[in-house]
């Protein structure tokens, strides 16, 4: 059996472990100097990147409501003071408020028989769902057609059969399939 003294084994660890750092002392503070530069290069670009991000924000939210006036061609100012979100507001309002063809979509020249574009975008939504529903069920009614008339003319011609021919068959005495 072995017989080590753990103070002792300690002891020795941190001598060796001092010897190397007093050796090695220049190339450690080095490597301690890169990694600290590292650390607060990352930390700097973070913090610095998400402000920055925020400085962005804060300036285009704010732009949307400055208050402007319109100028004429003098460089006087003209109407109220508005701001570019009631701008962008107005412009979209207007967008989905013009009378249009209800057949065409296209805007109209006349208050007569128009609807407003939003009117006519959810009419050809709806229309386009209405087609494809009413496509749908017509081929389950003409799916659903075809196999009964099957079924009835399957019936007749037996029926036209067993009058011509008395004679029971192998299909009439169920030894063979029916090919219809």
């Amino acid at each position: 059996m072995l017989n080590i003294n753990e103070d002792d084994l300690k002891t020795a660890i941190v001598a060796k472990v001092s010897d190397e750092l007093l050796r090695a002392g220049d190339d450690l503070s080095g490597m301690v100097a890169a990694e600290l530069k590292k650390r607060i290069d990352k930390i700097f670009n973070e913090r610095v990147t998400a402000q920055i991000e925020a400085a962005i924000n804060e300036t285009i939210n704010g732009s949307f409501e400055r208050e402007y006036r319109r100028v004429n061609t003098w460089g006087e100012p003209e109407g109220p003071a508005t701001t570019i979100r009631k701008e962008l507001e107005k412009t979209v309002n207007a967008y989905w408020s013009a009378k249009v063809e209800p057949r065409t979509g296209k805007a109209a020249t006349s208050d007569y028989n128009t609807v407003t574009r939003a009117e006519y975008i959810m009419t050809q939504v709806c229309a386009e769902d209405f087609t494809k529903e009413m496509t749908q069920s017509v081929r389950n009614v003409s799916g659903a057609l075809k196999d009964g008339l099957r079924i009835q003319l399957a019936k007749q011609m037996d029926t036209m059969l067993d009058g011509l021919f008395h004679i029971k068959s192998l299909q009439d005495q169920g030894k063979a399939e029916k090919p219809y």
